[in-house]
């Protein structure tokens, strides 16, 4: 397998390199095994994409509050063909954890 990082200072330079990866070919929606968004004090949000010989880990993307990085990460759901019902949970502060811990979450 190989990895892939993608260390970017904010939420429109990472949309902006997700956007290459998939114009370049190397991330078709239909090749995705699964979706993971971590959250850890130490590395804080992390965005892993899996195929079935890749992975990629993005940061510049968060979840469960509203900002610019959930709404990155709605826009690359939105590429990737997820339902809208789902982008929409996202920016949902219901599904936000503790002030210091956010929840994470998994596609598959």
């Amino acid at each position: 397998m190989k990895y892939r990082y993608y260390r970017r200072p904010s939420t429109r330079k990472a949309l902006q390199t997700f956007r290459r990866l998939i114009e370049a070919g190397k991330l078709r929606a239909g090749e995705i095994v699964s979706i993971r968004g971590t959250f850890t004090n130490k590395r804080w949000y992390r965005l892993t994409i899996r195929t079935k010989t890749e992975q990629f880990q993005f940061t510049g993307f968060a979840w469960f509050y509203s900002g610019e990085g959930p709404r990155g990460l709605q826009q690359i759901l939105k590429w990737l063909l997820i339902p809208e019902e789902i982008r929409e949970r996202f920016i949902d502060h219901d599904f936000h954890g503790d002030t210091f811990i956010p929840n994470s979450f998994i596609l598959r």
